[in-house]
């Protein structure tokens, strides 16, 4: 697995910084020929980014997004268990009440809703150990390789 994947593994996971996971799935994104199954990642990192922020409608919106690229990406993609991925996050939504879909709210308001943890699973028990255990190098944007958009 690539380490920049490990690395959003590890930021997601691990640290809860769905910030920084974007920027490595970003960057790997864009060196990859931006397939749509790492798009799918990072927007399913940043509407958690937004929803725990208290951006309810971005983190919805965004959502709705990422789930579509999610599904193309099929059961499984670099053992990452991505029907996993897409019913938990499924769930944190079916939790938050419908009219706040559209509206702002504090994070304390989001926290109220005792939301459970998302967390991406793998196929590998070795590998989560190695997620578990990932020492991420510092982002900067170096890491980031612009490429021409057709």
């Amino acid at each position: 697995m690539e380490s920049r994947l490990l690395s959003f593994l590890h930021a997601f996971n691990v640290q809860r910084d769905y910030f920084e996971c974007h920027e490595y799935g970003e960057a790997l994104w864009l060196d990859g020929g931006r397939p749509v199954v790492l798009k799918g990642l990072i927007q399913a990192a940043v509407c958690l980014y937004h929803l725990y922020n208290g951006n309810v409608r971005g983190g919805w919106r965004m959502w709705q997004a990422g789930r579509k690229y999610l599904m193309d990406a099929g059961p499984i993609y670099e053992a990452i268990d991505m029907e996993d991925l897409r019913q938990q996050i499924d769930e944190i939504f079916a939790r938050v009440p419908a009219e706040w879909k559209f509206e702002m709210k504090s994070p304390l308001q989001i926290q109220s809703l005792n939301l459970p943890q998302v967390e991406i699973h793998t196929i590998q028990p070795e590998l989560e150990f190695t997620i578990k255990n990932w020492k991420l190098h510092p982002f900067d944007d170096s890491d980031i390789v612009e490429t021409d958009e057709e």
